[in-house]
């Protein structure tokens, strides 16, 4: 069994990648606990269809591939619960948020067609939460904080015991992305300690175009990037402990949930 999170101090690489996206949203989001003024539609978007993609390996592992419909009927409870009520959700080019849902229902029926023929596919675990132990990469010091997640799907594909990440995408992801995102480093540190037999994370990338396409990018990871995610989760930490809560202007501004409270904080 899988350690889940549990009370104390935990880090998450969604919380690593918003302080080092910005630290001021950090400081807004997780120390302050400033209520998020706005979602975007891509976060609302990506929440439905990962709800949707469980439910069939769910299925899947359970039994049998389960019928379109029932993936989309999954999609369609995760869309409408992924909206916070009273919060406005922001689309690109102020599309139509109805139009943003069709495309989440085309890119289910993408991935069905595609997932239901392949025949080498044996879910073995399904959102699963893990919790490990972080150390020093210079003291091997057992640090306070614990290394916190969820792996989306533990499978063996053809024989080989993989993680799979789902994503969706406006694009295909870059050998740049690939290379270097902290998520797989992460998950694979976290295979490794928990001794489930998985060497390599596959991204399975839906994209979000008008007909959308999949993407299956293996990754692996060395010992060395996984020293530098630690050496990364300790630089990271030491700047929250001494309050660097300094915002970072730029493109993520304009869907920012707390671009109000982040205009309050600068203006005194």
């Amino acid at each position: 069994m899988m350690p889940s999170r549990e009370e104390g101090l935990f880090v998450s690489v969604s919380q690593l990648k918003t302080y080092l996206r910005c630290p001021r949203q950090y400081e807004l989001r997780y120390v302050l606990g400033e209520p998020q003024e706005r979602v975007a539609a891509a976060l609302v978007l990506g929440t439905a269809v990962h709800a949707a993609l469980a439910s069939y390996y769910t299925a899947l592992r359970d039994g049998g591939a389960p019928p379109l419909e029932a993936v989309l009927d999954v999609f369609g409870g995760a869309w409408v619960a992924a909206q916070p009520p009273e919060v406005p959700v922001l689309t690109d080019d102020d599309e139509p948020l109805a139009a943003l849902e069709q495309l989440g229902r085309r890119m289910l029926q993408v991935f069905h067609a595609q997932a239901t023929r392949l025949t080498g596919v044996r879910p073995v675990m399904v959102e699963a939460p893990f919790a490990i132990e972080l150390h020093h990469p210079e003291s091997h010091e057992v640090l306070d904080e614990r290394l916190v997640g969820v792996i989306d799907l533990v499978a063996d594909v053809d024989g080989r015991r993989l993680i799979v990440e789902h994503k969706t995408s406006a694009r295909r992801y870059s050998r740049d992305q690939l290379e270097h995102d902290l998520q797989p480093t992460a998950y694979l540190l976290a295979a490794r300690r928990l001794d489930l037999g998985a060497d390599a994370l596959t991204y399975q990338i839906i994209t979000k175009a008008a007909t959308p396409a999949i993407q299956h990018a293996e990754v692996e990871r060395t010992t060395e990037q996984e020293r530098e995610l630690l050496v990364t989760v300790v630089g990271v930490l030491r700047a929250i402990e001494a309050g660097a809560f300094y915002p970072v202007r730029g493109w993520q501004c304009r869907s920012c949930s707390h671009r109000d409270a982040c205009s309050r904080r600068s203006s005194g």
